[in-house]
């Protein structure tokens, strides 16, 4: 399984309210037809508040308000995110992120993950 995972700034102006509402009720519906496909296992977003860690005691904010994280086989990665997206559908996706983010930080990664076996410790 590959998971891919994108942090991303809300664009400027926008209170958390709207932005949450925004994406999840106007931008994630414009991609059903591809996240629907056989290959993708899940998705979602994790809307970020920042709180502060208990060694410091002080609240650091990073300025990006939600991680996407997407779960998919091989086949669908290189058919979305590897091979080129169908011009119409990008240039619609383009213009819907200009009401959403701040597109100077969006930032997508593929990620590894490691659990730690708590019945171990």
């Amino acid at each position: 399984m590959i998971k891919m995972v994108g942090i991303f700034k809300k664009k400027e102006g926008m209170s958390d309210e709207e932005f949450r509402e925004y994406y999840e009720n106007v931008h994630c519906p414009l991609f059903n037809e591809y996240l629907k496909k056989p290959g993708v296992e899940r998705w979602t977003r994790r809307y970020l508040t920042p709180i502060a860690p208990p060694i410091t005691g002080e609240v650091a904010d990073s300025g990006f308000d939600v991680i996407v994280e997407i779960w998919c086989d091989e086949t669908f990665y290189k058919s979305f995110f590897v091979d080129p997206m169908p011009a119409e559908f990008r240039a619609m996706v383009v213009e819907d992120e200009k009401n959403l983010f701040d597109r100077d930080h969006m930032y997508m990664y593929l990620a590894d993950e490691y659990d730690t076996d708590l019945s171990t410790l």
